[in-house]
């Protein structure tokens, strides 16, 4: 079977443009592109299973607007071959999930996904408007246990800078630790080895 993954980091741009920071270049994404994207970021996906599940994502985030969410597949399949030919997309041969996910990462480079200081007080401002006690608005400036579990290794995988920090070696519990950071969206896929690429 064949799976499916996005490649990089979303980066927010002033002026509306969704750009993607993958390895060291940044590529702005169009139309159906961002929602193939959006649809394969964190998740490992069966080629049978990204369209069904790109549709059910837009009619959850867009309820009643068929216009945004009546795409063919016809474009959609358009779409992901541009997105796997510019290396945003990356797919990998395995018969189980659990597989895919350790081929895809023993070929990737992982990055930490790191909240700045800005928007993390933007987030305790939009906590605190919206009604949140001043305990939970605090949180935002908090760690997660699973951070503090792993702060050594988060450390290591930061230093790895802007190539990020290669899986290529990895052993069955840095692995495994990998793939729980990745789970809970800590990490992103910042690159895959070409060669590996199906």
């Amino acid at each position: 079977m064949k799976w499916y993954t996005a490649v990089g980091v979303k980066l927010e741009s002033r002026d509306g443009a969704f750009r993607v920071r993958a390895g060291r270049d940044t590529k702005n994404l169009l139309g159906v592109e961002c929602y193939v994207w959006n649809t394969l970021l964190w998740s490992f996906t069966q080629e049978a299973e990204i369209y069904e599940r790109m549709v059910w994502l837009l009619k959850l985030t867009f309820p009643g607007q068929p216009e945004k969410t009546d795409i063919d597949r016809e474009e959609f399949q358009l779409c992901l071959r541009r997105l796997l030919t510019r290396g945003l997309v990356a797919c990998r041969e395995a018969e189980t999930m659990e597989g895919a996910a350790e081929i895809f990462l023993k070929a990737a480079n992982v990055a930490c996904v790191g909240r700045t200081w800005g928007e993390r007080f933007l987030l305790f401002c939009e906590s605190a408007a919206d009604g949140g006690t001043f305990r939970d608005s605090v949180r935002v400036f908090q760690k997660s246990p699973l951070e503090k579990a792993h702060r050594q290794l988060l450390k290591d995988i930061q230093s790895g800078g802007e190539t990020g920090f290669s899986l290529e070696r990895a052993e069955e519990g840095l692995l495994g630790n990998i793939m729980e950071l990745h789970q809970n969206r800590l990490l992103f896929i910042q690159s895959v080895k070409e060669g590996s690429l199906a």
